[in-house]
């Protein structure tokens, strides 16, 4: 008799739970569709980066987001699903800013930045 797979697949083999990727998918895709002038290339780029940003942030996430609802006394119960989702609404804008502080921290300051450093250009 065949082994069963484990019951998250996708947790087994690469680390991501189901429910996040598909509540990620889900997020972008509704991003795709609500934002004007996208292209079908972007619509589904949009859902894979959003499945891929809820897969794997939604975990980082789930504890800064349960101590701040705990603020409020809010039962949180099984909310993982929603921070899914709205991490893959999100998550092209988060991806598309984090890649532009990435280029700006390779390439340094622009040369007009001003410069605390002794004997640099004064702002």
């Amino acid at each position: 008799m065949a082994d069963i797979p484990p019951a998250d697949w996708l947790h087994h083999l690469v680390g991501v739970k189901f429910v996040n990727v598909v509540s990620g998918v889900a997020g972008g895709l509704v991003r795709g569709l609500v934002a004007r002038g996208f292209t079908l290339t972007q619509r589904l780029s949009s859902a894979v980066v959003g499945g891929l940003t809820a897969g794997y942030a939604t975990p980082a996430a789930m504890p800064v987001i349960r101590k701040w609802l705990d603020l409020w006394a809010y039962p949180t119960g099984d909310i993982e699903g929603s921070v899914g989702f709205c991490l893959g609404l999100v998550g092209m804008t988060i991806c598309d800013a984090l890649i532009r502080w990435a280029r700006r921290w390779r390439d340094g300051p622009p040369p007009s930045w001003p410069s605390n450093h002794p004997g640099g250009p004064a702002p």
